[in-house]
């Protein structure tokens, strides 16, 4: 399937539609720096982003990404997610597919450096939450997605979103103040002509991580 058809179309603007809810009007959701989301129909667009609650790919979404998209937006889940079939159903419908945790899941690697050339993908490269207010280190595999496909490389900062769902809430609060900021593409060229090793793919994530950092601590002093 090259993108969505026209019944996901609703459905997702439905959901969309929610998140707005929570975000925009039971929350105050700040957003800075408009002008780096994804141009409508974009592929190739590798969106990092820091993680600290759950909602954070919601978030994502309900900013950046265009309502009735041409292209898929995805983003990779733990596999534990999918177990259930309509779990299953529900995630698929949306664009998530199955990842392994704590372990370099190569197929999954393969899959999005695939799904790259025709979609957006959401990824959080420290690979899981952080329970402080510190950035965790960058997961090496997620350089080697990047210097096999070269995507345009847009990295984001989230602060507040643990605020609205804590890591052990399962229902929103409200009331609650969060800002996401959208920096310029990372400057990555120079990693291209080197030799695909797992230092260079740590390199590569570590200059993704250094951006995502500088918008974070923005965001922290605002």
């Amino acid at each position: 399937m090259s993108g969505p058809r026209w019944y996901h179309g609703i459905w997702h603007l439905v959901g969309l539609l929610v998140w707005d809810l929570l975000f925009r009007v039971l929350n105050r959701v700040t957003v800075i720096g408009r002008e780096h989301i994804p141009p409508r129909g974009a592929t190739n667009i590798l969106i990092c982003a820091n993680h600290i609650s759950a909602i954070d790919p919601f978030l994502i979404g309900s900013v950046a990404m265009p309502r009735f998209s041409p292209v898929w937006w995805r983003a990779p889940a733990k596999e534990e997610l999918f177990v259930h079939p309509l779990m299953r159903t529900l995630l698929n419908s949306w664009g998530a597919f199955p990842v392994k945790r704590g372990q370099r899941d190569f197929a999954s690697m393969e899959r999005m450096m695939r799904l790259l050339e025709r979609s957006v993908i959401v990824i959080f490269p420290e690979g899981r939450w952080s329970k402080t207010d510190q950035l965790l280190p960058g997961r090496p595999g997620v350089g080697r997605i990047i210097h096999t496909a070269r995507p345009t490389v847009i990295p984001v900062a989230i602060v507040g979103t643990d605020r609205i769902v804590p890591r052990d809430h399962a229902m929103p609060r409200l009331g609650r103040r969060a800002t996401i900021a959208f920096g310029s593409p990372v400057k990555l060229d120079e990693f291209y002509s080197q030799p695909d090793t797992l230092e260079l793919s740590q390199r590569i994530v570590n200059t993704v991580m250094a951006s995502i950092g500088e918008l974070y601590e923005q965001l922290k002093r605002a």
